[in-house]
């Protein structure tokens, strides 16, 4: 009897195949036992049936017992309860950087494992970031112009809508777009394609957010409408991270209407506003002092923890979409996206006190041991002040703003959000066509256009009567036209310009399968433009205000797949393409906060991608073994930090023990020209021990490296202290900075995992993983690898370096290896109708402390700077690290009717 694994009835009818035959056997329900007139030779038949997630079952004296097949619609449904939290998909800027490999989940092993068991980790599939995994909308793209990461927040917390998705292999052939290395996600709003129902949801965690509870409902009505409603919350005051709140609602409103058999109009609509506090990264020093979870971005007012860095999201989304459906050979889908909203990040600005951090490094014992003449006192008293609080001094800043009101001068800080309000248009139009049985055609055209007015904003004036617009560390005038202006909360400030972005795209396509070879090839082109607006007049940037020069770039992109059968367990698949991508609004303009400035030698980036893979099918075990080779050129990479080092510093103050920072700037960093190299194996194998277990393991290994001697410049404020250290119009180049064979920091480059699970007939599971990785690196600081590192300002060597010493200073760090446990299980009960399931999740069941990721700082800009820093006994800016959540968990109880 062949049953369904969650209602325990029945299936009215399915589908038995044999593996290496083109035999076919359809049964409907009879007696519920059923017997097949197999030659000795068949050792096992696969049961189908629609809908249902195909089961391999081996034959014992050719007479089958009771078989249960999941749904699909509940293996996907399984996936998203688990609830994937902002805290594993985005980096400390807010901006998604993990979902290349959360989103991969599928039939294949290893993409399975990486989605589900290496959560939190920030492991990279293939070490490519998530602007290389294209998601779509109902066709239409959500990466976005500016950084060509996908939208998440746009959706997120929208229940139901992963239950249909289409997901593809990296580098594998998409109906819809050409995609990228890593594949395509593609979701639908369209309700026909939901299951129709009700699902009522609550869970509880301890990651991101505390509490989440949702409804979601499809359904119909007469005349072929079909609607989908779906609203969910989360929220909490704190998640594993102290002071990180959590405040966000899910709202999505779809209706599809059939004019006729073949097509049908979609109208949806998404609002998904969002707020989260967000936790920083710090050295082992504060980590040492506080624990892993520390977040210094919080302090207490008024009793309650308020956390100063908060990114806000509210981008509300309609999509018009029109589909045309012919039996099974034609599909052409038309959308229409409209979108405005706006997002920001909060933080402090002071133009008139001391850095309000609470982990500045002058507030910790290392600055009172670094000292010429070493303060044991102060080393002491601020250890202890820093364990007892160690937090954001909100009483502090409301008193200094007070102070300066009440003699009538401007506040010394002020709390803002750096802001992007955006507007976006789209079109996309894709079509399928069923040539003949085994040969497909498959052609999109998409249309983006961005518009996106960026500038900071006064949130908060603490207290203050007013705060002058002026540079923080330079006093320099933002906007000349409007001189020492005194701005009041609600008002624009800092910096203010435009960017309008545009992009046309277009691919085709065609795939054909055969008894023994299946092949697909495809081809792609894009064409993109961005312009700069400067709305301020930027006092040290003569090129601060007006429009820039339109950027325009063409792209193109070719691919091909090709799959031999050996036999029906032995398969061959080879995958290989050459991917082009104009650069993103981040990489055309260096510094588009306060200048025109494009960077120079702008070309697309260039990635030649090859895959190999060996799958074998067996009687209860499967295989897929690959390797693959990624090469990207034209890479360019950004940052901002405070540099002190060009050329040789005078010595420290020796009477009173103050460390000066002479010879330094604000700078932002750009590394262009990069050539980047992937190579690693992947194997991803399951053994079905019985019909009830089932064990599987999965390898990654791979070397990720800078391949490459790219170019290093600096950008700055064009003043007099730029000047006389060598920057002209605010730039410097630092000429080539020596980094080819470092490795990239891109998350664990090594990674085992093992894990047994047991489903039982009874409707509970339960499965137990432990997953190892290796080799993760902090990313380098790229100034220190370049001829400023040992030379003066004339170019003159430092004197008296030590060549055994810049070679110490340029060591990559390796973090340490770590083991994690997870644990997770479910239970699944029929109620009348609908049927009732919880699923539980524990991630680091054995409490392990492990870090992430890092960076070097950049802040010791010379050898001279950084011997000093050697020679301290703490580092005052070392190393500053990502840490992973310790023991979190995660349940949640579902009833769907």
């Amino acid at each position: 009897m062949v049953k369904d694994f969650v209602t325990n009835e029945p299936l009215k009818s399915f589908e038995l195949e044999i593996p290496n035959t083109s035999k076919q056997f359809f049964f409907t329900e009879t007696n519920g036992l059923f017997k097949l007139n197999l030659s000795n030779e068949v050792k096992q038949i696969i049961i189908k049936a629609k809908e249902y997630q195909s089961q391999r079952v081996d034959v014992k004296e050719l007479e089958i017992n009771t078989i249960f097949l999941k749904p699909i619609d509940k293996i996907k449904e399984e996936f998203t309860l688990l609830n994937l939290t902002d805290d594993q998909l985005e980096d400390e800027n807010g901006e998604v950087t993990n979902i290349a490999g959360i989103f991969s989940a599928s039939d294949d092993v290893y993409l399975n494992t990486i989605g589900f068991e290496f959560q939190g980790v920030f492991y990279s599939a293939r070490g490519l970031g998530s602007d290389q995994r294209t998601f779509l909308l109902n066709g239409v793209q959500q990466n976005r112009l500016y950084d060509d990461r996908p939208a998440w927040n746009n959706w997120g917390g929208v229940d139901g809508i992963y239950r249909s998705q289409e997901v593809t292999e990296p580098l594998a052939a998409s109906e819809k777009t050409f995609g990228r290395a890593l594949g395509v996600t593609s979701l639908t709003t369209r309700p026909s394609k939901y299951r129709t129902g009700t699902r009522l949801a609550y869970a509880r965690s301890d990651r991101s957010y505390q509490n989440k509870s949702s409804l979601s409902h499809v359904g119909s009505l007469p005349n072929q409408w079909y609607y989908v409603v779906s609203a969910s919350r989360r929220w909490g005051n704190e998640g594993y991270r102290d002071g990180t709140l959590y405040d966000a609602n899910s709202l999505m409103l779809s209706v599809e209407k059939y004019m006729n058999s073949h097509n049908s109009l979609t109208a949806s609509f998404l609002y998904t506003p969002n707020r989260r506090g967000v936790a920083g990264s710090y050295t082992d020093e504060v980590f040492h002092l506080k624990g892993n979870s520390y977040n210094g971005n919080w302090g207490f007012q008024n009793g309650n923890k308020r956390n100063a860095r908060v990114r806000t999201v509210e981008e509300p989304m309609l999509l018009l979409t029109h589909t045309y459906e012919k039996e099974n050979k034609t599909r052409w889908e038309n959308s229409f996206l409209l979108q405005k909203g706006n997002i920001g990040y909060s933080r402090i600005d002071y133009n008139g006190g001391a850095n309000p951090d609470a982990a500045y490094y002058q507030k910790l014992p290392s600055y009172w041991l670094s000292r010429n003449r070493v303060d044991y006192e102060n080393v002491y008293r601020y250890e202890q002040a820093f364990l007892n609080n160690g937090q954001l001094d909100w009483d502090f800043i409301y008193q200094a703003n007070a102070e300066m009101k009440a003699i009538n001068q401007n506040a010394a800080y002020v709390l803002y959000d750096d802001k992007r309000e955006e507007s976006r248009i789209q079109f996309n139009s894709n079509i399928t066509q069923k040539i003949k049985e085994d040969w497909h055609f498959n052609a999109s055209i998409d249309y983006r256009n961005t518009n996106a007015e960026n500038f900071a904003e006064v949130l908060d004036l603490l207290g203050g009567a007013g705060y002058l617009d002026v540079a923080s560390f330079t006093l320099a005038q933002s906007d000349l036209n409007n001189p020492n202006r005194v701005v009041q909360e609600g008002d624009k400030f800092k910096y203010h310009y435009k960017i309008n972005s545009s992009s046309l795209s277009a691919f085709a396509q065609t795939s054909w399968k055969g008894k023994r070879i299946e092949w697909s090839g495809a081809l792609g082109t894009s064409y993109s433009s961005h312009q700069r607006e400067g709305l301020y007049n930027y006092e040290n940037y003569a090129d601060a205000e007006g429009k820039s020069e339109k950027v325009s770039l063409l792209a193109h992109q070719a691919k091909g797949e090709l799959l031999y059968k050996l036999s029906g367990r032995n398969l061959f698949n080879v995958k290989t393409a050459y991917i082009q991508k104009s650069p993103s609004v981040r990489q055309v303009f260096p510094n588009a906060r306060v200048s025109n400035a494009i960077l120079e030698n702008l070309e697309t980036e260039n990635l030649f991608s090859n895959a190999l893979s060996y799958i074998h099918r067996g009687l209860n075990y499967n295989i897929k073994l690959t390797g693959y080779y990624n090469l990207q050129s034209n890479v360019t990479e950004t940052g901002f930090y405070f540099a002190e080092g060009f050329g040789t510093d005078a010595e420290d103050d020796p009477d009173s023990g103050d460390l000066l920072d002479e010879n330094s700037l604000f700078v932002q960093e750009v590394l262009n020209n990069i050539q980047k190299k992937y190579v690693g194996l992947e194997l991803g194998t399951s053994y079905d021990i019985t019909s009830t277990i089932k064990l599987t393991g999965v390898i990654g290994l791979g070397d990720y490296t800078y391949h490459n001697n790219p170019n290093l410049l600096l950008y700055t404020e064009d003043d007099a202290s730029a000047q006389n250290l060598g920057f002209v119009n605010g730039t410097k180049d630092l000429g080539t900075a020596n980094i080819q064979g470092k490795k990239l920091s891109v998350g664990p480059q090594k990674a085992f995992s093992i894990m047994l699970a047991y489903n039982d007939p009874n409707y509970w599971r339960i499965r137990v993983s432990v997953n190892h990785f290796r080799n993760n690196y902090v990313d380098i600081a790229p100034i220190r690898y370049t001829s400023n590192f040992i030379n003066e300002i004339n170019g003159d060597p430092i004197a008296n370096f030590n060549d055994d010493l810049v070679n110490l200073f340029r060591q990559q760090e390796q973090l340490k290896n770590f083991t994690l446990v997870n644990l997770s299980g479910g239970k699944s009960w029929r109620i009348n109708t609908g049927y009732l399931s919880i699923y539980w999740n524990v991630q680091n069941v054995l409490d392990i402390n492990y870090k992430t990721g890092g960076f070097a700082s950049g802040r010791a800009a010379n050898y001279s700077e950084q011997l000093k820093e050697y020679n301290r006994e703490l580092p005052l800016f070392g190393n500053r690290y990502f840490v992973g959540n310790g023991r979190t968990f995660f349940t949640g109880l579902y009833y769907s009717f």
